[in-house]
């Protein structure tokens, strides 16, 4: 099959000395090599072709077999050569390549010498002659080898004079696009897309897997797709393959190979504490060296991994030969582990050796660790490994999985196994208090996320004044902050006392500290201090990528927050890309308010492009999304902006009806008193009242606007009342109201210009063109604000540009490699670059440059500015 992918690196071969196809039996080298040999003659240049067997391993042999591969290339080269060699069989190899290398010389045209299977060499005497050859040939001779090992050439100095192109095992296997189009030619309309995707995730693109699968007899395509979906190493004919591969290996090897399998990662020492042989460190590096189906994990060759086929393959014969070994085995790979302080993996293996006691041990030694961090889904993975009745008596690996359960949103099961916990401590001759006020934060905890405010701040404050553990303490401290927030009562929020951690504890507690950060920079949004609320959330940002990960649940928090911020000041692109990438984590981990805060950003972002389709998806997905998790305040945040763009658009009935929801959440989450829930009743109450302006009922929806500006001013909520504000006036201006309406609107601009911000004016499109206009014409307005009302005015009249003429999809699809589309529906899906490497088994690089050509092709700059564009553009559809 062709590989344009292959040969366009090939293609550069005329600027350099050597080529290397380098990988394992079964990856397409001399496939590959055929191809571009093939093409080469095709285009009119002198290719000679020598395939290396055992015997060829004698320098004066080697010589006359190369030259007569040149001489039947092109038969002015070699003669001279052969002739010597007949002459002399002993003569020194130096005088025979001067002869070819003169007769080289006198050639115009380009020649390649490919050389199959050059790993049969081992005569450092050959290594000497053909290093020497690739040094002093004519620049217009090129050579190709395929091989399943390292040659022993200078190929480090060949890489420093930029004169090597090297193909490996990597790159030799088929991505997604070269399987797809496999199969088209061996089993064409037999598997669908989602099926090849499978296929080329479970045999990581390995050329014999896919030929031994397309080989097999005919069968139906729901008989295939069966066996692609149960698709192992220990199945026929796979197994067969590998089978034979290993026995060509001596028994040392094959053994080592048995007792590793059970590894998911492989190290020199770590194998040689786990084989308790000394070779064990050279024959890994011979393996790695031999690219057996052996893979690195990272640049510095310390750790490996087996393809996944050939560990299917490898446990299961381990297990059918040796069973006896394998929880011995794990025992010693939990004992390696743990001397390294590597908890996850010995815990792991500590399970499947059986010894429970030891994994609960060492579940202890780093449960919390893993908990502060935020590393929450480890720990509630082992979790599952065990029964609860083994789990009685050891408290505080139940309260670190009960702060798991609270933090990653489990909030019944925490609260349940608080309770649990708490009165088996109380069933104590001398209960813990320590361990009974732990029990009381975790529920504090599990009842805020759940966004029940009012419940949650007596638990909380209690437990700040009754904790001795900074950590709990701390966390504590956080809820009560929450309650304060949500109570609208900011003295009591900043005067929340909170215990410096150090340096090591801030790296070691990091999910308090950014919660903390978060809940700070919420509250100065209310108050429309974006750049100080900007400053919190990129503290918080720094602490959880510094100590936890860019891709973390941890750096997820404030990043979502950060882009409500951006998104505010007009930056939509950078505020769209903060939450694109992370969308998973954000919706799977985090708080309701970055939940809502991405979904915000999201939609608006969508609508500002245009796309009110994919806006309607996503604030359908957020309203889901929060009827799942029980949380009404975000249910109504995205029915309430469902409502907006119905009534914008003029849809009254359906922005009726969720209105008429919103009023359903009103009653299922009461609010007699300020709290969380609260602004579930404000975002029905300004719904309703933008559907009463939309029914021509202006005094009631006015009425209904000016309680909600006492509500808004009584809770401190500047934020939300820029908007009941920016309402009120439109409603006045209409009414005509024109005095009453500029002069507010003038108190409306100078609040958003001093406090950043300015989608919040924008968005309201259809309000604010002529109440920007009655402003500008009364004369109220200040000179200062008169650049920002400008900015306001040119944004838009072109965003009116823009939606009157709409840009052409199919243009720009026509110009999208399938590659490219591929790729862009990857991003739309929420991949990260590495993510969708892995799914199309290509690098990151080869990602990175399909994209930047897609940046140049819709014309942005970012991946979440041409997720949108695309979006807008209906290139790609969001489900």
């Amino acid at each position: 099959m062709a590989r344009p992918r292959l040969l366009a690196i090939l293609s550069e071969l005329p600027a350099k000395r050597l080529g290397v196809i380098k990988a394992p039996a079964g990856f397409g080298k001399s496939s590959l090599a055929a191809a571009w040999a093939e093409q080469l003659e095709q285009d009119g240049h002198y290719v000679g072709w020598l395939t290396i067997d055992s015997d060829d391993d004698d320098a004066t042999r080697f010589l006359y077999y190369v030259s007569q591969a040149l001489h039947h290339a092109c038969p002015d080269v070699g003669a001279g050569a052969i002739g010597l060699i007949l002459e002399n069989n002993l003569i020194d190899p130096t005088a025979i390549l001067s002869s070819l290398i003169n007769d080289l010389a006198e050639i115009e045209d380009d020649v390649y010498l490919f050389l199959e299977d050059y790993h049969w060499i081992s005569a450092s005497r050959i290594h000497q002659t053909v290093a020497y050859f690739l040094k002093h040939a004519p620049s217009h001779c090129h050579v190709v080898l395929t091989t399943r090992t390292e040659p022993a050439l200078p190929l480090a100095t060949l890489r420093a004079q930029n004169q090597l192109i090297e193909i490996d095992s990597v790159a030799l296997r088929f991505d997604l696009q070269e399987t797809q189009a496999f199969l088209d030619s061996t089993k064409p309309g037999v598997l669908n897309l989602p099926d090849v995707q499978l296929l080329q995730r479970k045999t990581e693109g390995w050329p014999a897997a896919l030929r031994i699968i397309s080989s097999m007899r005919p069968q139906s395509g729901s008989g295939l797709r069966e066996y692609v979906h149960n698709l192992s190493g220990s199945q026929r004919p796979i197994a067969a393959y590998l089978t034979e591969m290993l026995d060509g290996l001596p028994v040392e090897v094959v053994d080592f190979m048995l007792r590793t399998a059970i590894l998911d990662r492989l190290s020199g020492p770590l194998c040689e504490a786990l084989t308790g042989s000394s070779s064990s460190r050279t024959i890994l590096a011979s393996l790695a060296q031999r690219q057996m189906l052996l893979a690195p994990l990272g640049n510095d060759g310390v750790w490996f991994r087996y393809h996944a086929l050939l560990t299917e393959y490898l446990r299961q014969r381990l297990e059918a030969d040796r069973g006896m070994e394998t929880p011995e085995l794990h025992r010693r790979a939990a004992l390696w582990y743990a001397s390294q302080e590597l908890w996850t993996e010995a815990v792991q293996h500590a399970i499947a050796a059986g010894d429970s006691n030891r994994a609960i041990s060492w579940i202890k030694n780093c449960a919390m660790a893993l908990i502060k961090r935020g590393d929450l889904f480890t720990l509630l993975d082992w979790q599952r490994q065990f029964p609860d009745e083994l789990m009685r008596g050891r408290s505080e690996v139940r309260l670190a999985i009960a702060w798991g359960l609270a933090l990653a949103l489990r909030f019944d099961e925490a609260l349940k196994l608080a309770n649990d916990i708490e009165s088996d401590i109380a069933a104590t001759p001398l209960p813990d208090e320590k361990l009974l006020c732990e029990c009381q934060a975790i529920r504090s905890v599990a009842t805020a996320l759940k966004d029940d405010s009012e419940s949650a701040l007596p638990l909380a404050e209690d437990c700040v004044n009754r904790s001795q553990d900074p950590w709990t303490a701390n966390v504590a401290s956080n809820v009560v902050r929450f309650g304060h927030l949500q109570a609208g009562n900011l003295k009591q929020f900043h005067a929340t006392p909170w215990i410096p951690y150090s340096v090591e504890e801030d790296r070691r507690n990091v999910f308090a500290s950014v919660y903390r950060r978060c809940l700070q920079g919420l509250a100065e949004l209310r108050q429309l201090r974006l750049t100080s609320a900007e400053g919190h959330y990129r503290e918080g940002l720094r602490i959880a990528e510094q100590y936890v990960g860019l891709n973390s649940i941890a750096a997820a928090l404030p990043a979502s927050l950060i882009a409500r911020i951006l998104y505010e000041q007009g930056k939509l692109d950078e505020a769209e890309a903060l939450v694109v990438d992370r969308h998973s984590l954000i919706s799977s981990g985090t708080m309701l308010d970055c939940v809502r805060s991405a979904y915000f950003v999201m939609a608006r972002t969508a609508t500002a492009r245009m796309n009110l389709e994919r806006a309607h998806t996503l604030l359908e997905r957020g309203e889901n999304h929060g009827i799942s998790r029980d949380w009404g305040r975000l249910t109504a945040a995205a029915t309430a902006e469902q409502a907006r763009l119905y009534l914008n658009e003029g849809r009254i009935d359906e922005g009726a009806a969720c209105v008429d929801r919103l009023e359903q959440l009103s009653r299922k989450y009461p609010a007699p008193r300020l709290c969380a829930w609260s602004e579930i009743h404000w975002d029905y109450k300004l719904a309703h009242a933008h559907l009463l302006a939309q029914r021509e009922r202006p005094e009631e929806a006015m009425s209904l606007l000016r309680e909600l500006q006492r509500e808004a001013e009584a809770a401190d909520h500047r934020y939300f009342l820029i908007r009941v504000e920016i309402r009120l006036s439109a409603l006045q201006l209409h009414v005509g109201k024109t005095l009453e309406a500029t002069n507010r609107f003038c108190r409306i601009l100078a609040a958003c210009a001093g406090g950043g911000l300015y989608r919040i004016i924008l968005d309201e499109r259809p309000l604010i063109f002529d109440l920007l206009r009655a402003t500008r014409e009364s004369g109220n307005l200040k000179t200062d604000l008169v650049p920002y009302v400008d900015r306001l005015m040119a944004d838009l009249q072109r965003d009116g540009q823009d939606r009157s003429t709409p840009a052409s999809g199919a243009r720009i699809l026509s110009a999208l490699s399938p590659r490219e589309t591929g790729i862009l529906s990857l991003i739309a899906e929420g991949l990260s670059n590495k993510e969708i490497a892995r799914s199309l088994d290509i690098g990151p690089e080869t990602v990175k440059s399909h994209l930047k050509s897609v940046f140049t092709k819709l014309g942005v700059e970012k991946r979440a500015q041409a997720v949108s564009r695309a979006q807008t553009l209906g290139l790609v559809i969001t489900q």
